[in-house]
């Protein structure tokens, strides 16, 4: 086994039905280890059947598993159709329309430790209820790692120990993925969360990379390849997690996202690239399902 390892994951199942099926694709052909799974959303009915029939008894390409985790939402996206709350309490979060809102800082705002935890529940059942053993949880746009002093990761702990799941929180904080240093009073605060799943069992990665620029600032594949390669030679010693959101070139993106959706078209490209692949081989990190 390397001593480096990296968990390659696609995040957003379930975003729309075409960028399903190019996860599910490079999942089959191992070109990710995992993916994660978007249980507030209205397509996850119709695009969960073959992700389950693939984790249970597909043929995979050069891999034996791949990993399956919750994607907690507590926020929609601006841009598209908006997603509601899967449990009673989650109306706490959701705007007078009952949906939840587009602005991830207005739903950590709302978020309490009671309602976290029956979203968590709620949407863990309904991933379940489908035939989707999630193995980790992590967190769509980050609205409950308190990134803007929110409440709520206390009660992800909670349900990741009693359920025995792994959780995406880094134990090394990237300032350039946070978009600068890293406030004193975050950096406590992300101290005693990983003390807690050390004590708690919780499974962490060692650190978490991907590539938080928005389309118009990377503004060609390239650049993005190379920004991704460039990150494996930080890879510490220990299981860490790249993260991605690749995505299919349809209609639908389009209209909804214009030229912002080239960032995920690019992505879903990255991830098949021989250049990628050979990156990895050449850094000598190994590909594995689970940290």
């Amino acid at each position: 086994m390397s001593a480096r390892r990296v968990v390659i994951t696609a995040d957003d199942y379930g975003y729309d039905p075409a960028s399903a099926e190019v996860v599910r694709g490079l999942l089959r052909d191992g070109h990710v280890s995992a993916t994660t799974v978007l249980a507030v959303s209205e397509h996850l009915d119709r695009v969960a059947p073959g992700l389950a029939a693939l984790h249970e008894h597909g043929e995979l390409k050069g891999h034996s598993e791949f990993g399956i985790g919750l994607h907690l939402a507590t926020s929609s996206d601006l841009g598209r159709e908006p997603w509601a709350p899967l449990s009673p309490e989650g109306a706490a979060l959701a705007d007078p329309d009952g949906n939840l809102p587009a602005d991830p800082a207005v739903a950590e705002a709302r978020a309490t430790p009671r309602v976290i935890a029956a979203e968590v529940a709620a949407q863990l059942a309904r991933v379940e209820g489908l035939g989707l053993a999630a193995d980790r949880i992590d967190s769509h746009s980050g609205t409950v790692y308190g990134l803007r002093g929110g409440a709520g990761l206390a009660s992800v702990l909670a349900a990741c120990a009693e359920r025995r799941l792994a959780l995406r929180l880094p134990r090394t904080l990237d300032a350039a993925l946070l978009g600068g240093e890293v406030p004193v009073a975050l950096a406590r605060a992300h101290r005693r969360a990983v003390e807690t799943a050390d004590a708690s069992g919780v499974a962490l990665p060692q650190m978490i990379l991907t590539d938080p620029r928005p389309t118009d600032r990377i503004g060609a594949y390239e650049s993005l390849r190379d920004f991704y390669t460039g990150l494996l030679p930080m890879l510490p010693e220990g299981t860490s997690e790249v993260l991605a959101h690749p995505g299919a070139d349809t209609p639908w993106a389009r209209r909804r996202f214009g030229a912002g959706w080239d960032k995920r078209v690019w992505e879903a490209r990255l991830l098949r690239d021989p250049a990628w692949h050979e990156a990895l081989e050449r850094e000598g990190v190994e590909v594995v399902a689970h940290w």
